[in-house]
């Protein structure tokens, strides 16, 4: 039998969808949203830069990438 991981745990709803995506951390955002996208087709991604103030509302149908000046993902991106 398998173990569950708290990283798996943090990663899906009560759904058993992902809610976050820590494998696209060093990815370029394109590819990043693309495979959020095919997780998640409910979804939708919102773009930030590392400098740029994030929002403060909570969005659950929202997907936060925050990237470099490279656009190379730098969190984890989480619903929100």
């Amino acid at each position: 039998m398998g173990r569950t991981t708290p990283a798996a745990v943090a990663a899906a709803d009560d759904d058993g969808q992902k809610t976050s995506w820590p494998e696209v951390v060093g990815w370029v955002t394109l590819n990043a949203a693309l495979q959020i996208s095919s997780d998640r087709p409910d979804v939708s991604t919102d773009f930030y830069s590392e400098t740029t103030t994030l929002p403060t509302d909570y969005d659950a149908n929202r997907v936060i990438i925050v990237a470099d000046d490279r656009n190379v993902v730098v969190r984890t991106p989480v619903i929100g």
